[in-house]
């Protein structure tokens, strides 16, 4: 990883055509372009200062011009960028977060190597969502450890933190109209309303992610008249009594509490995942009577599960937000189907009972890869999975369209499920998934330790579809640029242009 013209960061460009010579400035100045320009300008001042170089007014000091592309108000999402680097360095791109994915570009070759190559680098996302969820239901992560790791995603092209604030074992978010269901370890309001506009501020969208009508144990203890009633030997404790209109009145009042959290947020992860044991749905009295109440004998507890989350879909839809959920319970309706505007968050087939990707695809729904083979980071190696690493992922040689595989008739996930690139618009990305499970089996830093290399590898192959890198090069090549700090957070205030086991 010594050649000089070698383009040290990750992601890759998607092209980089090297000229003669490296770009060593000790001053540079400046100059966004456009006025929307204005905040990436002072962030890269800041962070140039961070390495060492004065941020300096001659005219005869080298320049970083940024500027954006004349298609650039055609799509706010577009982040794509080229990097023209002579005497000057000229970033172009469709949009501000385009430029801003630019500069770490710059900033990862200047930590790694005091310079920058010479030449043309052009590059553009495969997939437009390259995300990491995490847990904080089950465990307490302080508001300052996950700042620090948004600033560690943005730096290396993840653009979507999905925050899981409620789980069986906590809800961990400060609720002001439930407030005896939150747990004493929690974020309070003004601490998410911090991580709200750093995340916007580092052009990352935020997506809440509250589980239901499963995983509600936490709540359910403080509200136990709105559980599913028990059946004996069989867990019921975390579900939401969905044959019933008061639970489901108040899940959707849950969810109308927490929006006002969220005030830029567009996406929304509703869960629908492990409402119950699915295998045994029909054991369940109250879920077998009300279906076949409400769709005659054909019905079962999946129909109930499915029109549940077409209810949440709407009711969420109604208020500007696109639902998503987990794939394991749904596609599995006789009766109902699910709405087609749900999106699908895709992470496991470990049970021949759970809908093939293909039959996704069939029925247009979008998807998000959270492939839980790769990428499920899970606290104690809980339920068998072995925490995640940059060598499994070059070994299984994955990119987006690589699914989980699905469950074959030797009993074991051996049938590969496999979208082709170029992608169909239908994936929309991917993502890593930090759970919680055995909260104790490592604190916030060892989390943060652990699940560094993975996510950077993530990140490589989910831009580029794949890597053009060996994987000693990648391993080197993130030695090389090392962590980023968060330097200059100044919250923006112009608005943006335009699982489990």
């Amino acid at each position: 990883m010594t050649d000089p013209a070698r383009w040290m960061a990750i992601p890759q460009p998607t092209a980089f055509a090297p000229a003669a010579g490296m770009w060593r400035p000790e001053r540079v100045r400046v100059i966004p372009v456009s006025r929307a320009l204005r905040r990436e300008a002072e962030r890269l001042e800041s962070e140039l200062r961070a390495c060492g170089i004065a941020v300096a007014g001659d005219a005869s000091d080298p320049v970083i011009r940024l500027r954006l592309s004349p298609l650039a108000a055609r799509d706010v999402a577009d982040e794509s960028f080229t990097i023209d680097v002579g005497d000057d360095v000229v970033v172009t791109a469709a949009s501000a977060a385009g430029v801003f994915r630019a500069t770490r570009q710059l900033l990862h070759n200047l930590r790694s190597q005091r310079a920058v190559p010479r030449g043309s680098v052009r590059s553009a996302p495969a997939v437009a969502e390259r995300g990491w969820h995490l847990d904080a239901g089950r465990k307490h992560y302080p508001a300052e450890w996950i700042l620090a790791q948004l600033h560690a995603a943005a730096d290396i092209g993840v653009n979507v933190f999905q925050w899981h604030f409620s789980e069986n074992p906590g809800f961990r978010l400060e609720s002001t109209a439930f407030p005896g269901i939150v747990s004493d370890e929690r974020i309070d309001r003004a601490e998410a309303a911090r991580i709200v506009d750093v995340a916007r501020d580092l052009h990352i969208e935020l997506i809440p992610s509250l589980d239901m009508p499963g995983h509600l144990q936490h709540v359910l203890t403080v509200h136990p008249e709105l559980r599913l009633p028990e059946t004996p030997g069989l867990a019921t404790d975390h579900a939401l009594d969905i044959t019933r209109e008061d639970p489901v009145r108040f899940a959707l009042a849950l969810i109308d509490d927490m929006i006002p959290v969220f005030p830029h947020s567009t996406r929304w992860n509703l869960g629908g995942d492990e409402f119950v044991d699915f295998d045994r749905i029909a054991e369940f009295p109250v879920l077998a009577a009300a279906a076949i109440e409400r769709y005659g004998a054909q019905g079962t507890g999946f129909d109930l599960l499915t029109a549940f989350v077409n209810r949440v879909a709407g009711h969420l839809r109604e208020r500007g937000f696109e639902a998503r959920a987990w794939n394991d319970g749904l596609l599995r309706s006789a009766c109902e189907r699910l709405d087609p505007e749900v999106v699908l968050t895709w992470w496991t087939n470990w049970n021949a009972g759970m809908r093939p990707v293909a039959e996704a695809v069939a029925a247009g729904h979008r998807l998000v890869n959270v492939n839980d083979a790769m990428f499920y980071y899970v606290l104690g190696e809980n339920a068998g999975y072995r925490y995640p690493t940059a060598e499994r992922i070059w070994e299984a040689d994955w990119h987006p369209g690589l699914f989980p595989a699905l469950w074959g008739p030797d009993g074991q996930g051996t049938v590969r499920q496999e979208l082709a690139r170029p992608y169909p618009a239908l994936l929309l990305g991917v993502s890593f998934a930090v759970w919680s499970d055995r909260p104790q089996a490592q604190t916030p830093a060892e989390v943060a330790v652990g699940i560094r290399g993975p996510l950077r590898a993530m990140a490589e192959r989910a831009w580029n579809a794949g890597s053009a890198l060996s994987l000693p090069d990648f391993l080197a090549l993130d030695a090389a640029i090392g962590g980023a700090e968060p330097v200059g957070s100044v919250v923006r205030t112009d608005p943006l242009p335009g699982r489990m086991r």
